[in-house]
């Protein structure tokens, strides 16, 4: 009906009411997808800006996740030199036990060819620890100087390294060391040798203490890069995830309006009947 007329061909009302249920359905299945989901864009005609910006975030997101596992494997690489390192110096502690003990006249020449042979097991030992010290099978120590790696950081925005050290030159071994061609067969050559001892292990201090501080500043990035990842998440999450108390409330709301809805256009339907009262 329409200008106070009533008319069979064009129901206007019912169209109206059709009309007005068809958006009220949309807005149904909307929230419908957004509270199973969870997401309030769930297609990207629901807000294709922030779609855009909340895929770059999660982006950003997922490489400083990948971020902190690089850092925790440059950590686990420190850790493993750094537990050479540490036997080497044990080793090197007993090197200084012998010398001290070859270096005595209370002690003959017997048993200094025993000590001494005890120290040569031991300069061994140390050349194949460094040998072995591995990270996934690549060499930490090598002959030439010291070996570094360099840790990736970064996000999608910005490249960011952190460069890892380890040994100093000739790998950390006992020619770097200077204890190569060395021995406590004597005891002039034992006195001599303490001195090359305490230099060593020094030396060994001193890549140790050069690993600490590369540790502490990985575990530091870490620290920060979750937290960063973190604000990130926070803000994607504001601009993709769905408000679920607001979506309860729209979903009550649509479910009212299709209730109303489809009175209404049963009303629209029947009031095109009225028109037979004219026939009677």
């Amino acid at each position: 009906m329409s200008g106070g007329q009533f008319s069979v061909i064009n129901n206007l009302s019912s169209v109206d009411a059709q009309r007005n249920l068809y958006f009220s359905n949309i807005g149904l299945n909307k929230t419908l997808g957004r509270m199973a989901s969870g997401y309030r864009i769930v297609q990207a005609g629901d807000d294709a800006a922030g779609l855009a910006i909340a895929n770059g975030l999660k982006a950003d997101v997922a490489a400083l996740q990948q971020a902190t596992r690089n850092a925790n494997d440059g950590i686990a690489l420190i850790q493993i030199a750094d537990g050479a390192l540490s036997k080497i110096t044990d080793l090197l502690v007993r090197s200084v036990t012998l010398a001290e003990q070859s270096a005595s006249e209370t002690v003959g020449d017997d048993e200094r060819a025993t000590i001494n042979t005890e120290y040569q097991q031991i300069l061994n030992e140390i050349d194949r620890v460094v040998s072995v010290a591995n990270f996934k099978g690549e060499q930490l120590f090598n002959t030439g100087a010291a070996v570094t790696k360099q840790i990736y950081v970064g996000d999608t925005q910005f490249q960011s390294f952190i460069t890892v050290s380890i040994g100093g030159a000739n790998g950390g071994g006992t020619t770097s060391l200077g204890l190569n061609n060395t021995n406590v067969s004597t005891a002039t050559s034992a006195q001599d040798l303490l001195e090359t001892l305490q230099s060593a292990i020094a030396s060994v201090s001193k890549w140790r203490g050069a690993l600490g501080a590369q540790q502490n500043r990985l575990t530091n990035s870490v620290a920060i890069i979750q937290v960063q990842s973190q604000n990130l998440m926070a803000a994607e999450s504001s601009i993709r995830d769905a408000n679920m108390a607001e979506e309860v409330v729209n979903m009550t709301k649509f479910q009212i309006l299709l209730q109303s809805g489809m009175a209404s256009l049963a009303q629209a339907n029947a009031s095109a009947q009225l028109v037979l009262q004219l026939l009677r």
